[in-house]
């Protein structure tokens, strides 16, 4: 197990013990709202300001505040499991917030700082994932090959989540060489790569004109069949190898989802075989 997956090793093991004593075994079992209520911890819908959630305890009381103006059920699920993870794993209640946004959970995680070397939003961000996407029903949805967005939709139309917290999952879990991209204005939001993806795609780069995921921002359209592309349109060293991208615009935050694929015959050029 590589060294991320040791740091939020703790969150997913706390999101497993829920799940074994809610007894899920399918994606259809994952009720969040039940697990949190079976916790003793009441839900509240209301105004909240920007947040998405908010948790808090009052002696031994706990109260899960869930915005009003949340509709999309992704974004409830992730919201409340996100929350439900300050709960699980002890970290300082009265000052948690969640977003359900992928954009905004990683662009946050990064720029807090760590506490004993743990950021805690990024470890209750591990732990929704864990608990809404469980490794023992999505591994094997994560197998495929050739990798485009398609097993990243189905993903996220089985367990009920984002397209880009299941984009994320799926570069977790999957052994193919892949990385998961979201892309806002022209430049990477952020990047996240499979195990076996070693090659670098920096956080605020410019997107190469020979991007699929470009075409959006410079014509406000884009072709969203997977082709195939020159790997130097992502990476710093290219090698002359090519690479497989799918990219699919979320109009909803003017944003565009890509998931990169290395093939097998690609990958000893890019420095990513065995």
């Amino acid at each position: 197990m590589g060294k991320r997956g040791q740091e939020f090793q703790r969150a997913r093991m706390a999101a497993r013990r829920i799940l074994h004593e809610a007894g899920v075994t399918r994606a259809e079992h994952i009720d969040v709202e039940a697990m949190v209520v079976a916790l003793g911890v009441e839900i509240v819908r209301g105004p909240l300001g920007g947040a998405s959630a908010h948790v808090q305890r009052i002696g031994g009381i706990a109260r899960m505040r869930v915005s009003d103006r949340i509709t999309d059920l992704a974004e409830h699920r992730w919201s409340i499991a996100h929350e439900l993870g300050h709960l699980a794993l002890g970290h300082e209640l009265l000052k948690s917030r969640a977003s359900a946004d992928a954009l905004e959970v990683v662009a946050r995680a990064c720029r807090r700082t760590p506490r004993n070397g743990i950021d805690p939003e990024h470890e209750a961000d591990a732990f929704a994932a864990e608990l809404l996407m469980p490794e023992a029903l999505a591994r094997d949805r994560c197998e495929v090959s050739p990798v485009s967005l398609e097993p990243v939709w189905a993903l996220a139309e089985e367990f009920r989540t984002s397209l880009p917290a299941s984009a994320i999952r799926f570069a977790e879990l999957t052994s193919e060489r892949c990385a998961a991209v979201f892309s806002v204005g022209g430049s990477v939001c952020w990047a996240a790569p499979s195990p076996t993806f070693t090659a670098d795609i920096r956080r605020g780069a410019r997107l190469a004109r020979a991007s699929i995921a470009f075409d959006y921002f410079d014509k406000g359209r884009l072709d969203d069949r997977p082709q195939e592309v020159a790997a130097d349109a992502w990476l710093d060293h290219g090698d002359d190898a090519e690479l497989v991208e799918h990219s699919t615009v979320l109009a909803e935050l003017d944003a565009v989802m890509s998931m990169l694929w290395v093939p097998e015959t690609m990958a000893p050029r890019l420095g990513m075989s065995e």
